[in-house]
């Protein structure tokens, strides 16, 4: 069976989108840091992840980023949101998951937006919805995924002119345990469990056999699966 596979793509680059609520976000710091504690999360689960850029400076269309997923399995462009002209709201507070007008990614989306907005504890439910544009989605990094035939999700963990939110999603905890809900809903979405780790311990050499075999004993009651050798 192929490896599943998933293009994550940080929102924006260099400093961009500083928080009115507080001066210490910046919007592209959170997605740039949470897009990498996504794609660890993901591998642990045995998917390959790629990124639309190598360094959060780099620069490259909404577009472009979109068309990186080719041959990938989804697409997940990571942002939070801002109330309209920028202004503190301490009111408005939900994520939303954008999904293509095509209506591929709606089961994705409506579980992630729910994961989001529970982890998170956000004031309203979330949103899993579409957005149409002159072109067809509105958002260029959907429309640059669709042309390649991968589905592509647009991701607001809720809004960045809330105090609340935005002091959340300053907190380094906080995003770890935000990458590591969203990487369990999209490995349950592709059926795939956690990978299997084995850690190997050598504890050195007997000259008797029977201390050997005692130790052994002792590490099998403890969960050790090992073996005997001579040299």
């Amino acid at each position: 069976m192929p490896k599943i596979k998933i293009c994550l793509d940080a929102g924006h680059s260099g400093k961009y989108n500083q928080s009115p609520a507080n001066k210490a976000y910046y919007e592209s710091d959170m997605s740039w840091k949470l897009h990498l504690l996504l794609k660890k999360y993901l591998e642990s689960y045995g998917m390959e992840v790629i990124t639309t850029r190598k360094t959060q400076s780099q620069e490259l269309s909404v577009t472009n980023r979109g068309k990186k997923a080719k041959g990938c399995d989804l697409f997940i462009s990571l942002h939070s949101n801002a109330y309209p002209n920028g202004s503190v709201n301490e009111e408005t507070d939900y994520p939303i998951v954008y999904v293509p007008l095509s209506g591929k990614g709606d089961d994705i989306g409506k579980s992630l937006v729910e994961c989001i907005a529970k982890t998170m504890c956000t004031r309203q439910t979330g949103k899993c919805t579409s957005k149409k544009g002159a072109n067809g989605d509105y958002y260029g990094v959907i429309r640059g995924a669709e042309s390649v035939g991968t589905t592509g999700l647009l991701i607001e963990h809720s809004f960045h002119t809330n105090t609340r939110s935005t002091n959340w999603l300053l907190n380094d905890d906080n995003l770890n345990a935000l990458a590591k809900a969203e990487a369990d809903v999209i490995a349950k979405y592709f059926a795939l469990t956690q990978s299997s780790k084995l850690y190997r311990v050598q504890v050195g050499a007997f000259s008797q056999k029977d201390g050997a075999e005692q130790l052994l004993s002792n590490l099998n009651e403890a969960g050790f699966s090992g073996f005997i050798t001579s040299n």
